[in-house]
């Protein structure tokens, strides 16, 4: 026998209520202290069907290998020091050093600041692909269905 979430009490009808945010299945009794949840019946819903087969290929943006490298040849390229960069990027020093060893991965906002100062780009575009397969049978899918397999 199922019990009320909320009191333990063991009873046949629960009702989901949403009770302080939380959503519970409650008691006639406790119920009555939050507001009941409407639940959505399966009629409505309707089933995927088809036969899709979709590959999307997006690019993305990622960190390019050699960054930390790339923003050392900037600055001194610049005759500029790792504390006028600093300066000139509101950062500290060391997040700076850090960057240029490659230690910390500088953040978006940081990396279009560096970007827009030396004229330097730190992002590769990498062309990322989507399997998704949807051929009528409801199967998940595999690893054989997205690697490439060496023959």
């Amino acid at each position: 026998m199922p019990s009320c979430e909320l009191c333990g009490k063991d009873t046949d009808s629960l009702t989901k209520t949403k009770i302080e945010g939380a959503t519970l299945k409650a008691c006639e009794s406790c119920a009555e202290m939050g507001d009941k949840v409407e639940t959505g019946s399966k009629k409505g819903r309707k089933k995927k069907t088809g036969n899709k087969s979709r590959t999307r290929n997006r690019n993305t943006k990622t960190l390019a290998p050699n960054y930390g490298e790339k923003v050392k040849e900037a600055r001194e390229d610049e005759k500029l020091s790792v504390s006028e960069v600093a300066d000139d990027l509101n950062e500290k020093e060391s997040v700076i050093k850090k960057i240029e060893k490659e230690d910390l991965k500088p953040d978006q906002s940081l990396a279009s600041k560096i970007s827009g100062k030396f004229n330097i780009s730190l992002y590769t575009n990498t062309e990322v692909s989507n399997v998704d397969t949807e051929s009528g049978d409801s199967r998940k899918a595999t690893l054989g269905d997205v690697a490439e397999v060496k023959e």
